[in-house]
């Protein structure tokens, strides 16, 4: 079970999670997205299991789902940074300026 489905069993819409959160409809749908994961006080991470009418564990597990489906999604998708590693200055090769040598 990831974030979006906890939120549809709960019958709650991503607004509706926002308002009763007080956090941004933003933030819900990049929980969801597994694009950051949900960073509560004690006190909202309390309310969220109220709203949510899930165990700590689930809350946990629904989190780590999203995340991990993250990094499943979108195979075709261009990496921001290549297999290849930067060359070193010893594998740059050396320009010459002609005036400099003489």
């Amino acid at each position: 079970m990831d974030m979006q489905v906890l939120r549809e069993r709960a019958g709650l819409s991503r607004a509706e999670v926002a308002f009763r959160l007080a956090i941004s409809e933003t933030s819900v749908r990049n929980w969801e997205a597994g694009r950051t994961e949900p960073t509560m006080t004690p006190k909202k991470y309390l309310e969220a299991i109220r709203l949510f009418k899930c165990t700590p564990e689930e809350l946990a597990a629904a989190s780590e789902k999203s995340i991990n489906q993250r990094h499943k999604r979108k195979p075709g998708r261009p990496r921001r940074f290549p297999n290849n590693p930067l060359p070193t200055v010893a594998q740059v090769p050396q320009v010459v300026d002609a005036s400099v040598c003489g």
